[in-house]
């Protein structure tokens, strides 16, 4: 089993997605109604949106844009929308479509759990379930997400969210995870609160 160190484009990713926890925070402890938040998070978003719209359409704007943000991007991303407009929308998303609580948590894991994933994953290294996925970085994902779902919700609806938003994040799925981790947390605790105990 080889250790790796984490590279540096992944930890400047990883403390964004870290700060990015402050969305679901300041929308629970400021009590916003969710009104509220989804006007403040779309006049975030939308100079996001407006920014890959246009460096994407004209190349001479896109390497300007690199020469600054490279950094934290990863390779794919240069031709491509970055991670960042996706985990606004994902933001935006979650607090439209679930109950206040259940947005929160769901914002947390993606936030906590992710990163989780990538510093073990990658500073671990082992077992590689799928591109890109390994057993520690899986591991480290659920551990995080029910930590953070535990102060909000009982154990075992904390622990099957987190186990779904887990098994998630390790699917090759058409859309980014960044929003497909939410939806099934969001997802999962929604029916879990419904289901009769």
């Amino acid at each position: 089993m080889q250790r790796v160190t984490l590279p540096f484009r992944e930890s400047a990713r990883k403390l964004i997605h870290l700060v990015g926890a402050l969305i679901p925070l300041l929308y629970w402890s400021l009590d916003l109604t969710r009104v509220e938040a989804l006007l403040i998070l779309g006049s975030l978003t939308l100079p996001f949106v407006a920014t890959e719209a246009v460096r994407l359409r004209w190349p001479a704007v896109n390497r300007w844009f690199l020469r600054w943000f490279r950094g934290a991007m990863r390779p794919e991303e240069e031709q491509k929308p970055t991670g960042a407009l996706y985990y606004f929308l994902a933001c935006w998303v979650t607090i439209l479509i679930f109950e206040r609580t259940v947005a929160v948590v769901a914002l947390l894991v993606l936030a906590c759990g992710d990163t989780a994933a990538s510093v073990a994953g990658q500073t671990l290294g082992g077992y590689r379930i799928t591109q890109g996925k390994t057993l520690a970085g899986t591991v480290a994902f659920t551990v995080a997400a029910f930590v953070v779902t535990l102060p909000f919700f009982p154990p075992a609806p904390a622990l099957a969210g987190a186990v779904i938003a887990a098994v998630t994040e390790c699917l090759p799925l058409p859309l980014n995870d960044n929003i497909t981790i939410p939806l099934a947390a969001g997802t999962t605790l929604t029916l879990l609160r419904a289901a009769p105990l």
